[in-house]
């Protein structure tokens, strides 16, 4: 089955070699829609529409995550880099081709436990801190269009602690403050079911959208 750009680009005869790395957005004949992103605020993908709106790109975006070795130590599971492929689809709504692209990987460098010692917590980059970062802050934006109730009383109640995760990503002073929690109005509110993803508890939810 012919695929959704081929069509496009034949008719407007825009490029020669259709599957390229084209700016999708220049094309005046695909609309591109909000990127999805999951309750963590990872950006799972984009797609781009054609003028009838089928879909007929959707960009996959993916983390690296594999043995990092530093000092002759290997460190397991290290977010190391990101990677995408593009995926064509056909008329019928099947992906058609896809394309991987060359993955990205950070300069990682090692994160110090603050103890005076060399013993090593974790590993960043520039790049993969800005990610990082962004991500906490489309989490943010998630919780608040899902639950302006929860959102509200969060910042109500943990707004400082919580501005400082979303800024640093350091979680430890939020979670603790979850953990010693005494306000029962508030622990009632953690013990919640969410509705849709029972059994999970609004506590839960929240801690899971953490990094």
């Amino acid at each position: 089955m012919e695929i959704v750009i081929q069509h496009y680009l034949d008719k407007f005869q825009t490029i020669a070699n259709t599957l390229s790395d084209i700016s999708f957005d220049n094309l005046p004949f695909l609309y591109a829609k909000e990127p999805e992103y999951n309750m963590k605020g990872y950006k799972v993908s984009k797609s781009y529409f054609s003028v009838n709106h089928k879909e007929a790109v959707r960009i996959v975006y993916e983390k690296i995550f594999d043995d990092f070795k530093y000092n002759n130590v290997v460190y397991k599971n290290v977010f190391i880099g990101i990677q995408k492929k593009i995926q064509y689809y056909d008329w019928g709504g099947n992906i058609a081709y896809t394309k991987n692209l060359q993955p990205y990987y950070f300069s990682l460098q090692p994160v110090f436990v603050d103890d005076g010692t060399e013993t090593i917590s974790s590993f960043s980059s520039q790049k993969q801190s800005k990610i990082l970062k962004e991500e906490r802050y489309a989490a943010d934006e998630w919780l608040k269009a899902q639950n302006p109730n929860l959102y509200a009383l969060l910042y109500a109640k943990y707004g400082v602690i919580y501005q400082a995760y979303l800024r640093t990503g350091l979680k430890e002073p939020l979670l603790n403050a979850f953990e010693f929690e005494t306000d029962e109005a508030i622990l009632s509110i953690f013990n919640n079911q969410v509705f849709g993803m029972e059994p999970m508890t609004v506590k839960e939810l929240i801690i899971l959208n953490l990094q």
